[in-house]
């Protein structure tokens, strides 16, 4: 069977809408808590813009050498195989000395996270500073 031009184009412009609608890609669906994951302008992947704007601010801490140094997604382990991770574990100079802080980003604060918070309390005697959008 032979086509004409037109036939042909319009059989290529059919199959070029069926492969565009078949490309395109259904919307992610929404979180429980609405937190969006996003990167940071060096390219780190957070779970949320309120994880990444304290990473930033951070960033920038760091710089003015208010922070000697910081990490990531620390993990504590407790009690029943639980495990518990913070968001950022960070050093800073102090008068006596390095100071330690350990910081979790929360939008929003679940009973289980609650929970996780006062097993941490009990089994290693640190207090956990929580972060919101007020607080930032």
């Amino acid at each position: 069977m032979r086509l004409t031009q037109e036939q042909f184009d319009e059989l290529m412009s059919k199959r070029g809408a069926a492969a565009k609608a078949a490309a395109e890609v259904p919307k992610p669906k929404r979180s429980k808590f609405g937190n969006v994951r996003c990167a940071a302008a060096d390219g780190t992947v957070f779970g949320s813009k309120l994880e990444r704007d304290y990473y930033e601010q951070l960033l920038l801490r760091w710089r003015a050498g208010e922070v000697l140094w910081f990490i990531r997604q620390v993990p504590f382990l407790l009690e029943g195989g639980v495990r518990y991770v913070c968001d950022f574990l960070v050093v800073e100079p102090g008068a006596n000395g390095q100071r330690v802080r350990v910081i979790d980003t929360k939008g929003h604060l679940t009973r289980e996270c609650a929970n996780k918070l006062k097993q941490v309390r009990a089994r290693y005697g640190i207090e956990i500073e929580l972060v919101n959008r007020k607080g930032l």
